[in-house]
């Protein structure tokens, strides 16, 4: 069995949005059944019971998610469809901690 760093979501939502449009891989998981609840949660920027910070997915339905079959597992990637003009002034702020102007 592979052992495997916690997925950054924060990083790769920054990403996609910098790469508005363009399909960015998120993880490769061993279930379809974990696979679709990240792609579930990408979609609808849940942000489960008890958690305080905001989804790094948000706002709901900017992102868009897909799954593909693997040798190992199931991989999914998802990408920035919302406005592009936020999403450059986003991914800035992620980058540099809220510092850019």
């Amino acid at each position: 069995m592979r052992h495997k760093r916690p997925t950054d979501h924060f990083a790769i939502a920054a990403r996609c949005r910098a790469n508005s449009g363009e399909w960015q891989e998120v993880g490769e998981y061993n279930s379809m059944q974990s696979a679709d609840s990240t792609a579930t949660t990408i979609r609808k920027a849940y942000v489960g019971p008890g958690r305080k910070a905001e989804s790094p997915w948000a706002p709901a339905g900017a992102y868009e998610a897909r799954r593909e079959h693997t040798e190992f597992g199931v991989r999914v990637e998802a990408r920035y469809v919302g406005d592009p003009d936020e999403a450059w002034a986003d991914a800035l702020s992620a980058v540099t901690g809220g510092e850019a102007e």
